[in-house]
């Protein structure tokens, strides 16, 4: 199945805003269907894939007189995969000097920076757009929001990239999430990322899927993987750059004191954290089922955020009496704060010293009989949404 992007309109309606448009997502997350699907609405669109070294020859090393000439004729121009065109960044800002009216989509599977180490920023010169795994609210487009309901269990083992939530039986699934946590997710990273050792590197990696939903120690970690804390830290940006994982913050109020706070990691997609740890048993055989499921809703609030354009901040809370909440959505320079705590099956509270903290702030306990409720209307859960 096709699914119906969330971002598909927003891009269509920026074409032509910003001489580049800029889509950023990891591997098999579904960029080059999405592009295609843009493409569509135009008549003369112009397609180069980096992965085709025919298609990247045409482009690189070209003065911007020559570029203009390539794209003149086109309405549309993609770079598919453009992180894999020798100096991209180079290339774009080219195009985008020499024809203000340019309309290019690049696609990347990784932060141009960290792929090409390029030196001419695209400030001003283009917008940036995040495609992530598919959200419950794009399942639940597709399928319905019952359809959903009742195979949550295999989104929290098996995650929601386009081609698993395809997959038929639960054998295809397991082969494919293996080999999509595989090399093959992180290919542009041994490419591009200066990973001196693979092997370090995955072992890492496994540490840190194992940890989803704790506080971590840097240290403690580098001393595990046999790497310096400047390394490790290195390598989660790295992650962060290649879309995925992703860092939580705590929410405090001294934002000198919270930059030496612990974080909290978290996976873009709980099958490949899953896969990496080599157990992608059904939930409720889970002792880990509490993170996974804290995992998966962080993360969908995390896509809901960037693509309903919210000016917000999202972070964790702990006090040092060990009172806890799981995700704290604040917006309007803190006025306005919504704190959400995942509980499997039971029910939670709001923390009293969070109250005190935050009098006006709202709490929602997101279990499995409401998170789809939560993540696809909100506050205004109706019934119409069980059809």
């Amino acid at each position: 199945m096709n699914y119906i992007r969330t971002i598909f309109d927003d891009i269509c309606k920026n074409i032509g805003k910003k001489p580049i448009l800029v889509l950023y997502g990891a591997r098999q997350v579904g960029k080059t269907t999405l592009v295609k699907s843009v493409m569509a609405k135009f008549k003369n669109p112009l397609y180069l894939q980096g992965d085709d070294p025919k298609d990247a020859l045409l482009i690189e090393g070209r003065s911007g007189r020559e570029l203009v000439d390539i794209i003149s004729g086109h309405d549309l121009t993609v770079i598919d995969e453009a992180q894999k065109v020798k100096d991209i960044g180079i290339v774009l800002k080219l195009i985008a000097d020499n024809k203000k009216d340019a309309q290019i989509i690049a696609t990347g599977s990784s932060s141009f920076e960290l792929a090409n180490k390029v030196s001419e920023p695209l400030t001003g010169r283009n917008r940036k757009f995040y495609l992530y795994p598919l959200s419950v609210k794009e399942l639940v487009q597709a399928y319905g929001a019952r359809v959903i309901k009742n195979n949550l269990e295999e989104y929290l083992a098996f995650g929601s990239y386009p081609q698993i939530a395809n997959a038929k039986t639960r054998q295809e699934k397991i082969s494919l999430v293996k080999e999509l946590a595989g090399d093959y997710l992180f290919k542009d990273l041994f490419l591009f990322g200066g990973i001196r050792n693979p092997f370090t590197f995955e072992k890492l990696v496994k540490l840190l899927a194992l940890r989803v939903g704790s506080e971590i120690s840097y240290s403690e970690l580098a001393k595990e993987a046999g790497i310096s804390r400047g390394t490790v830290l290195n390598y989660v940006i790295l992650l962060e750059q290649a879309f995925i994982a992703f860092r939580l913050r705590p929410l405090y109020t001294n934002k000198t004191k919270e930059i030496n706070k612990s974080h909290k990691i978290y996976f873009y997609d709980v099958g490949i954290r899953n896969a990496l740890i080599g157990n992608t048993d059904p939930i409720e055989l889970r002792p880990d089922k509490g993170a996974i499921f804290e995992n998966f809703f962080i993360a969908e609030m995390i896509k809901d955020r960037a693509y309903s354009g919210r000016n917000s901040e999202i972070n964790f809370w702990r006090d040092r009496q060990g009172a806890e909440i799981d995700l704290v959505e604040s917006s309007n320079a803190g006025k306005v704060i919504a704190a959400y705590e995942c509980k499997w099956k039971e029910t939670a509270a709001m923390p009293a010293p969070f109250k005190n903290l935050y009098p006006r702030a709202t709490f929602t306990a997101i279990t499995a009989s409401n998170i789809v409720d939560r993540l696809v209307i909100g506050e205004r859960a109706n019934n119409r949404y069980n059809q």
